[in-house]
């Protein structure tokens, strides 16, 4: 087998360097490549340590800060999640090379592919890969995804049980090629990643909810084209999305006038989650037109901060628009719970002008449609209060 490698590199490295002669490639720094030893010292310099493999280019990347991909001669791929951890792909009918660093590997193609998130479901649609999932961890009537709810009512999708407790009999007896979880959360996912490692199961860790800005997380779509050898679809697709997103842009630098005031939480276990200004959700709403009014909220940070009732009434009491988080704080689903949780609330200028807005039931499984979603939002901004109560993404609550 070594042999056979040592074999295979030097070939390839004889056919490249009379290609690159023929043609006046240059090198790196802009010197001819004149001669097949320059040039041979040229590629072995880009020759992966811990793999063997010859290093011909990375995945650009406009957004997103939480993965990476890596491409080598022969169609190897390698993977780079957020924590660090790498998966190489193996193309079908080539051999995994000898590797001398702990790197997972994949086999390709992919046919079967369990998701412990509705958001991976949501990144899959877009290159036409639902028909890939054969497991989930959300149960059926919970999914707004026509598709997999279909799948799994006809029996090609099945619930194997809560993502931090999965049955692992069951998906050891569905053999997917691959389990896409989401690891680093604090819900066990850590554990359930160490068990499949156990028995074997292969997984890679997705990373989107780590991105600061819609745009990363939308990127992720790319993430998933690496996966299956689509990443000219995802490239499409993603070009496509930020288009429409920058023609948003265009129109709110565009308008006249300040721009309203917003705000964002939820409420979970008497504690109110409000976004940090260097939130995601925060970011996508400015691109909509609005204005955080709480821009001092840990600017550099993503995710939310934990406040009492009155700290953040003090925060929010001038806003013109709430954005209440009823998917993730389901217990407000009205003004009249939201007051009911706090009377002082009916003060909120948002509360008094009746602009409070909710999230609809499929908000969370349309991460592929974050141009579409910051379109509703920039609706909302720019329409008349009064003149609309729903968009497809969120309604005005009663």
């Amino acid at each position: 087998m070594i042999r056979r490698k040592i074999y295979f590199t030097k070939l390839t490295l004889l056919l490249l360097a009379l290609a690159f002669m023929l043609t006046g490639c240059k090198g790196q720094e802009g010197a001819s490549v004149n001669s097949q030893e320059d040039f041979e010292e040229a590629v072995m310099e880009n020759i992966d340590e811990d793999t063997g493999l010859i290093h011909i280019g990375q995945m650009e990347l406009k957004y997103a800060e939480s993965f990476s991909v890596d491409y080598y001669q022969g169609g190897y791929k390698i993977i780079t999640d957020w924590n660090g951890r790498r998966t190489l792909l193996v193309p079908e009918g080539k051999e995994v090379p000898q590797l001398k660093a702990d790197i997972n590997v994949i086999h390709l193609p992919i046919e079967s592919v369990g998701v412990f998130a509705t958001t991976a479901a949501a990144e899959l649609r877009p290159l036409g890969l639902l028909d890939k999932i054969s497991l989930v961890t959300t149960e059926v009537d919970d999914w707004h995804i026509p598709e997999v709810k279909e799948g799994m009512e006809e029996g090609r999708i099945t619930y194997v049980g809560r993502n931090s407790s999965p049955d692992y009999e069951l998906i050891q007896a569905i053999k997917p090629d691959l389990v896409l979880i989401t690891t680093g959360t604090g819900h066990g996912t850590d554990e359930v990643a160490a068990k499949f490692d156990e028995l074997g199961i292969k997984w890679i860790s997705r990373g989107s909810q780590r991105e600061s800005d819609p745009r990363g997380r939308l990127e992720w779509v790319k993430f998933v084209g690496a996966l299956f050898d689509k990443e000219e679809e995802a490239e499409e697709f993603y070009d496509a999305q930020l288009k429409k997103i920058e023609e948003i842009e265009e129109r709110v630098a565009n308008l006249e006038g300040e721009r309203e005031k917003f705000a964002s939480f939820f409420l979970s276990n008497d504690i109110y989650y409000v976004r940090n200004k260097g939130d995601y959700e925060v970011k996508m709403i400015e691109l909509a037109g609005g204005e955080y009014i709480l821009s001092h909220l840990n600017p550099d940070q993503d995710g939310n901060s934990k406040m009492n009732a009155e700290e953040l009434y003090k925060g929010i009491e001038d806003v013109d628009i709430l954005f209440y988080n009823n998917r993730l704080g389901r217990s407000i689903q009205s003004i009249d719970d939201l007051i009911a949780s706090a009377e002082y609330f009916a003060d909120i200028k948002a509360v008094r002008d009746r602009r409070v807005w909710g999230y609809k039931p499929h908000y969370f499984q349309h991460a592929d449609r974050v141009a579409d979603m910051i379109e509703d939002l920039y609706t909302i901004f720019t329409t008349p209060h009064g003149e609309i109560t729903e968009t497809e993404y969120f309604f005005l609550m009663d």
